[in-house]
C-alpha cells in the first residue's frame, strides 16, 4: 500500500512541525517519527519522490535529500524497480500455494510481497461462515495487499475462526509482513494446511479491493474463493483473492509447491 494519501501520517506530522525548521529536516523528522510510532508499518511502500514533493509543495531536491538521509539511517530502503519501503529489504514470500504468477515471456514464478493493511473481528455471517461454520467469537479477517514483482497488485481477504485464531489480531504487524500465512498457522497454532480447493469467478472488483489494487472500482478481474483444510479435512481458512486484468498467467495448481 502506498503510504501518503492526503491524510497520511507523513503529511500530518510534517504540518505539525515548526515551519522554521529547514524543509528537508522537517520531512526527515516527520517520516522518522511516523516509522517509530508504527504509523508506517515495516515493509510498507512509501509514496514516490515526485508525488511526495507535489503533496508537500517541496522541490524534488529537498525531498531527495530527506529520503537519502533516511536511507542512510536505515529508516527506508530502496528496492530497484519497485520503489522505496520502510525498514529492511523485503524478502519474497516462499512457498505460496495460490499467488503463483508467470510473466508473458515465461520463466520462473514471479516473486510476491504481502503487506497486512487491516485486521478486524467480523461477527456478521457470509460466505466465510458457510465454509468455516459458525463461531461464537466471530471470525478474524486479515486484509492483505500483495505486490507481484512490482508489476501489479492483488488483494486478499482471509477469514479464520476467532475461537482458534483470535491471537492473529494481536500479533505484531512485522510478524505477518511478507510471510506465508500457512507457516504462521502451522507454527503458532498447530494448524498446518494440508489441502485446499478454490473456485474462480470473473467479477467486477469492488471499491475496497480496487483501492488496494490501484484500479478503478468496477474493473472486471478475477476473484478466487479458496478454502484451506487441515487435519481431518477441517476447513481452517476462507480466502477471497482478487486479481486485476493483465498479461501475467496465474497457475491454477492448488497442490503444495513441489508436490
Amino acid at each position: 500500500m502506498t503510504s501518503a494519501a492526503p491524510s497520511s501520517p507523513i503529511l500530518q506530522r510534517y504540518a505539525e512541525l515548526p515551519a522554521a525548521v529547514p524543509k528537508h529536516v522537517r520531512l526527515r523528522d516527520a517520516i522518522a517519527a511516523a516509522v517509530q510510532a508504527g504509523e508506517l508499518p515495516l515493509g510498507s511502500k512509501v509514496i514516490g519522490e515526485r508525488e511526495l514533493s507535489e503533496a508537500l509543495g517541496l522541490s524534488l531536491g529537498t525531498t531527495q535529500k530527506a529520503l537519502g538521509r533516511l536511507m542512510d539511517e536505515g529508516f527506508l530502503v530502496r528496492r530497484h524497480g519497485h520503489g522505496t519501503f520502510v525498514g529492511e529489504v523485503r524478502k519474497a514470500i516462499a512457498g505460496s500455494w495460490h499467488f503463483r504468477f508467470v510473466a508473458p515471456e515465461g520463466g520462473a514464478e514471479l516473486p510476491i510481497y504481502a503487506t497486512v493493511v487491516d485486521r478486524q473481528l467480523v461477527t456478521a455471517t457470509g460466505p466465510w461462515s458457510e465454509v468455516l461454520g459458525l463461531d461464537p467469537k466471530g471470525w478474524v479477517l486479515l486484509m492483505r495487499q500483495v505486490d507481484v514483482d512490482g508489476r501489479f497488485t492483488c488483494a486478499s481477504r482471509m477469514y479464520l475462526p476467532a475461537t482458534r485464531f483470535g491471537r492473529l489480531l494481536r500479533m505484531a504487524a512485522r510478524r505477518l509482513a511478507d510471510t506465508n500465512l500457512k507457516d504462521v498457522l502451522a507454527g503458532d497454532f498447530a494448524a498446518p494446511t494440508l489441502s485446499s480447493e478454490g473456485l474462480a469467478y470473473t467479477r467486477a472488483i469492488e471499491a475496497p479491493d480496487a483501492r488496494l489494487m490501484g484500479v478503478q472500482a468496477g474493473t472486471i478481474g478475477m476473484q478466487v474463493h479458496i478454502t484451506a483444510r487441515s487435519y481431518g479435512r477441517v476447513p481452517i481458512s476462507f480466502q477471497v483473492m482478487s486479481v486485476p486484468p493483465g498479461a501475467c498467467a496465474l497457475k491454477l495448481d492448488f497442490n503444495p509447491p513441489g508436490a
